[in-house]
């Protein structure tokens, strides 16, 4: 038996290259471990970007007192009338068809496009912070510089009826990248 055939394998051999077999364990499970922790880190990387992208953007709410004009997406906007119906169907009990009538007038072809799209949201919001949506029905198609009456609906609790306030936020397509999504909201 000669020296190279009894030297553990701590100890380099003269005639090899290269790491020890300690060494090389070593650095392959370092190289492993960041191997595994940019497989992880990627992926959630890419999902947080994913959700700034579609999560909802931040509004800018504009407070409009009542009987005053607000400007929105191009359009001068006036709540002119506020009823409350029964509900159509047959849930009479407690709830209440709460209908607003807005006056419209678009300043431009701009405003006239977002007047006319469908991504105007209409909500009806009380002093909690709670919302029941609501659908805008035109009387007319809009046109530049001429006044439109907006109808709109929603059903509410009857005993909230008289104290909500109605909320239009313009459509997303109006809002430029990075800036957040006007809305108007008339005080009650």
């Amino acid at each position: 038996m000669t020296a190279s055939d009894t030297r553990p394998d701590g100890i380099p051999l003269p005639g090899r290259p290269g790491m020890r077999p300690r060494d090389l364990r070593i650095v392959q499970a370092v190289a492993l471990v960041c191997a595994v922790s940019a497989m992880l880190v990627l992926p959630w990387a890419d999902e947080t970007d994913k959700v700034r992208k579609f999560l909802k953007p931040p509004e800018k709410v504009t407070t409009v007192r009542e009987g005053q004009v607000g400007k929105l997406a191009g359009a001068q906007w006036k709540v002119v009338d506020r009823r409350t119906a029964a509900p159509l169907g047959d849930r009479q009990g407690e709830v209440v068809e709460l209908q607003l009538d807005v006056a419209v007038r678009p300043s431009d072809a701009a405003g006239v496009k977002a007047v006319g799209s469908y991504g105007l949201a209409y909500r009806l919001r009380d002093d909690d912070g709670r919302t029941w949506s609501a659908d805008g029905l035109r009387t007319t198609e809009p046109k530049a510089g001429v006044a439109l009456r907006i109808t709109v609906k929603g059903t509410v609790p009857r005993t909230e009826a008289d104290a909500l306030e109605l909320e239009i936020q313009a459509p997303k397509e109006t809002r430029k990248a990075g800036d957040p999504l006007p809305s108007l909201r008339f005080e009650r």
